[in-house]
């Protein structure tokens, strides 16, 4: 699930993900639904992305800056990768 945002200063585009999932390795896409698991350690992970042109406005730096938040690399292609 993804919850977009945009703020037209900058061109920053953030974004909420959470309830990633993948599937097995599937050789057919055809036969019908994929069965699907958890791609995150924990299933209540949200993973919020931050990404802009050519600055980040000082109103959406200072709403990043908070003890709670954790930065750190993630891809969520790597993490559906792992399952097969």
């Amino acid at each position: 699930m993804r919850e977009p945002y945009v703020y037209a200063a900058g061109n920053v585009r953030v974004t909420f993900d959470s309830h990633i999932r993948t599937s097995l390795f599937q050789g057919k896409f055809s036969d019908g639904a994929l069965p699907d698991i958890c791609a995150t350690d924990a299933p209540g992970d949200v993973i919020l992305e931050v990404k802009y042109d050519a600055f980040l406005p000082e109103i959406i730096r200072s709403l990043l800056q908070s003890e709670e938040l954790r930065q750190q690399a993630f891809s969520k292609y790597g993490a559906c990768r792992r399952f097969g």
